[in-house]
């Protein structure tokens, strides 16, 4: 492996070291603080300069993130908080929204709020704010690989209606400057029931700065919501903080013949950046999120299997997605650090 900027075989790894917590360690922790006072989470140190938070209340999404002690996630200004005080009116989802590295929205109801057959549904859905029912921690040695991992799970039902878990698992490799994430969803109950998923993978100053670009494999790429601002229209620009900034979303064509497709956000001042990697044929919405205001600056990466419209307007335009009973769908995303020149033209290689 590669480790502290040099190669290291496990055995003269071993030598050096008399527990692997020196190096890659992940502990459950309490906060006691705020409105997060009671939220469970597990810190992580993934080694050589890559750390993150799993918020186990908050549907195994994580929070805080840092490579080499530079933020990799977005920390918005509402703080994080316990999913007690969740409001699913409108859009007080927002008065919860933390940001972090992933927000995971869904499982029934993805986009803008509705009534839908009698039953309300507040922006982005649930999924965020439902705390697991069963979690575990491993860490562990595969081969020549040292493993971290964080495996938990997390139900979405109502009485008549949906009976969704999700299982998801956090997985690093000591070395490697990544985060592989599987989400695998089951229909437990009797009925085919709506599905609706999208990730937001928050990047905020420096990755996001009037020095980065966003990069990815589309073909093409259709401006959903604009504003009148510098830069508008175009997913790729990045502009300095803008007073009265209007948020812009985007939707990525990706290509449907290959196995990944990527984004990114990447400091070319810098020579760094974050990606993201997943399969378009499992996600075929590869949604962007562009807020450019001043304090609130952040460029998010948001694919999904839909527009964030709301399940009542998907289920009018025919492109509400729907989970059978006892089917299960598995989506896997890999969230990495792009680190110098070398590493960044490769990457650009792969789009």
């Amino acid at each position: 492996m590669r480790l502290f900027g040099e190669e290291i075989a496990k055995d003269e790894l071993l030598k050096h070291v008399s527990s692997m917590k020196q190096i890659v360690d992940a502990k459950l922790v309490t906060f006691e603080e705020g409105r997060a006072k009671g939220l469970r989470a597990v810190q992580v140190n993934a080694g050589d300069g890559l750390m993150f938070t799993v918020l186990l209340d908050r549907g195994m999404d994580i929070g805080d993130a840092s490579y080499k002690g530079v933020p990799i996630a977005w920390s918005s200004k509402v703080g994080m908080a316990n999913p007690e005080y969740f409001e699913n009116q409108g859009h007080q989802w927002l008065r919860n929204f933390y940001g972090g590295l992933l927000t995971t929205c869904g499982l029934i109801q993805v986009g803008e709020p509705c009534e839908d057959n009698g039953v309300f549904h507040g922006l982005h859905g649930r999924i965020s704010h439902t705390p697991c029912e069963r979690f575990w921690i491993d860490e562990y040695w595969e081969g020549d690989d040292y493993i971290v991992k964080v495996t938990g799970r997390m139900r979405e039902a109502i009485i008549y209606g949906e009976n969704i878990v999700m299982t998801r698992e956090i997985k690093c490799v000591l070395g490697q400057p990544k985060i592989l994430i599987t989400d695998t969803v089951e229909n437990e109950g009797y009925l085919e029931s709506p599905f609706m998923i999208m990730y937001h993978v928050n990047e905020p100053y420096p990755i996001a700065s009037e020095k980065s670009k966003v990069y990815s494999s589309a073909d093409s790429v259709d401006n959903l919501v604009t504003c009148d601002q510098p830069g508008a229209k175009d997913f790729s620009s990045v502009t300095p903080p803008l007073h009265d900034y209007k948020y812009e979303t985007f939707a990525h064509n990706m290509p449907m013949d290959r196995n990944r497709v990527y984004m990114a956000v990447i400091n070319n001042d810098k020579q760094l950046g974050v990606y993201l990697g997943y399969n378009a044929n499992v996600l075929p919405i590869g949604n962007q999120w562009k807020m450019l205001a001043e304090q609130e600056y952040v460029v998010a990466m948001e694919p999904a299997n839909t527009y964030p419209v709301g399940i009542k307007e998907a289920r009018e335009k025919g492109f509400l997605k729907t989970i059978k009973p006892k089917e299960k769908q598995v989506i896997e995303l890999e969230i990495g650090v792009l680190d110098g020149k070398e590493q960044i033209t490769m990457f650009k290689g792969l789009l």
